[in-house]
């Protein structure tokens, strides 16, 4: 093993230059060595680079090395590399070895490959089945993208009912990731399989009215007849006769009978009987006893009162919902341009941090860099938000930050590397990378260290390659 060349692929792979890294990783140990690190970090940049195929290799290489344990995570990598290589059936079977791992941490992430391998095989019920096991997985942190997928096994088996109710409780859990307008759009087509038009015109008219989803052709037939039905059901519902008049007994203007009596009755109230004068004198008096009651100084006041609490609620509603200043976008903006000129960064970091965590989360932070925050999980006490980073050589990374309530406005307390949200027509694509974190914190299951030339230290990768894309 050729140490420093494995220490250089190491910073290649967290510098964004999968190429590079691949062909050190492989260059650094002989064809027959067996280590399990870098062929697993070789299979992570080979993702990134859209070699299906030589990836599932690479993860097939670093199972052989059975001290390096990682088993379930090796498979889940090589199954999605499969799965991205149109080999579904030999996916399938990676991703079932992949759950019978005991250590393995995230197994709703198996299950959520081998769902999407027997969708691809025509077996709907058996991916419901493993779509059900990722949504109840108690590791699972944002189950809403099982449930989707359970209902819409539950549609290709005929149980629109079932499937409404697996989108429903999907929209309970939607997460920064999740998209409410398409689990609308699915909850739509579902309501109308069950002929429930009305509810299924109310499902898509969600998923539409910010103009940004587009309903596909199948939703859009569906959101058609169900449109069709409702208004025939209302046009049976009407009552008129053969010769089109209404009904005895049925007021043509109001065949409700809800309008009641608009009209004044002359012997109730004497209107039609009043003279001009008459009518003139009792104006007077009306507008008199208007003035008198109605005391304006009064009511400015109770008006600026009631503007000073709504203004209050407001804040103290903006405060719960985790809104405060400086912003979560701010802090983040200014602790990486604090890294990048060498200044001090304490004044962006929780307080409850010690030293050395602070140590370690502004070395994780790559010089230079621009961060975005995508996705913004908001709570009154720590919010967690996904964050794109562009590189300073080019290229972006995905970081998964951690921000606590300090004051008014926010602290960082962690920023971990994430390749999780990375979209499913992405090939080129890794989970799982090495993350910095506070102190105590566990390191993730998937991935191999990148930190010790030993090798120690080493942090879990997880890659999704479901239809060409890494988790």
């Amino acid at each position: 093993m050729n140490a420093q060349l494995l220490d250089q692929a190491r910073a290649a792979y967290r510098a964004g230059d999968f190429s590079a890294a691949a062909q050190m990783f492989s260059a650094a140990k002989s064809a027959d060595e067996v280590f399990g690190e870098a062929d697993h970090l070789r299979g992570n940049s080979l993702m990134r680079l859209g070699m299906f195929s030589d990836a599932a290799s690479a993860y097939s290489a670093a199972l052989n090395d059975a001290a390096y344990g990682k088993r379930g995570a090796l498979l889940t990598n090589r199954g999605k590399a499969l799965s991205a290589a149109g080999d579904f059936a030999g996916a399938a079977n990676s991703f079932t070895e992949a759950v019978t791992d005991s250590s393995y941490a995230t197994p709703y992430k198996a299950y959520m490959g081998l769902g999407n391998a027997l969708l691809k095989l025509d077996n709907p019920t058996d991916a419901g089945v493993a779509f059900r096991s990722a949504a109840i997985d108690a590791a699972n942190p944002a189950p809403a993208a099982a449930l989707s997928s359970l209902g819409d096994c539950f549609l290709l088996i005929g149980r629109p009912e079932d499937a409404a109710e697996s989108y429903r409780t999907a929209l309970d859990f939607v997460g920064p990731k999740d998209d409410p307008r398409a689990i609308n759009a699915s909850l739509g087509t579902a309501y109308a399989a069950a002929n429930r038009p009305s509810d299924a015109i109310d499902a898509f008219q969600r998923a539409t009215a910010d103009g940004i989803y587009q309903l596909t052709a199948d939703q859009q037939t569906a959101l058609s007849g169900a449109q069709d039905t409702l208004s025939a059901q209302r046009s049976m519902s009407t009552e008129v006769s053969s010769t089109g008049a209404f009904q005895a007994g049925v007021d043509p203007l109001d065949p409700l009978g809800q309008s009641g009596s608009f009209i004044p009755d002359p012997s109730d109230t004497g209107f039609f009987t009043l003279s001009e004068s008459e009518m003139i004198q009792q104006d007077k008096k009306e507008m008199k006893v208007r003035r008198r009651h109605r005391h304006t100084g009064l009511k400015v006041f109770l008006v600026i009162v009631l503007l000073l609490l709504l203004a209050a609620g407001g804040l103290a509603f903006a405060y719960t919902r985790g809104y405060g200043y400086p912003t979560q976008q701010d802090v983040l903006t200014g602790l990486f341009d604090a890294v990048t000129n060498g200044t001090e960064t304490d004044s962006f970091l929780a307080s409850g941090l010690n030293e050395d965590s602070k140590a370690i989360i502004a070395a994780s932070i790559p010089d230079g860099a621009t961060p975005t925050i995508e996705g913004l999980d908001r709570s009154m006490t720590e919010s967690t938000a996904t964050v794109s980073v562009e590189l300073s050589k080019g290229g972006t990374a995905q970081y998964e930050v951690t921000f606590v309530r300090e004051g008014l406005g926010w602290a960082v307390a962690n920023v971990a590397l994430d390749f999780d949200s990375v979209s499913d027509d992405s090939a080129a694509d890794a989970s799982d990378e090495p993350a910095s974190s506070d102190e105590g914190s566990e390191a993730q299951a998937e991935d191999a260290s990148t930190s010790d030339a030993d090798g120690s230290n080493q942090r879990d990768s997880d890659v999704n390659a479901d239809e060409g894309s890494a988790e």
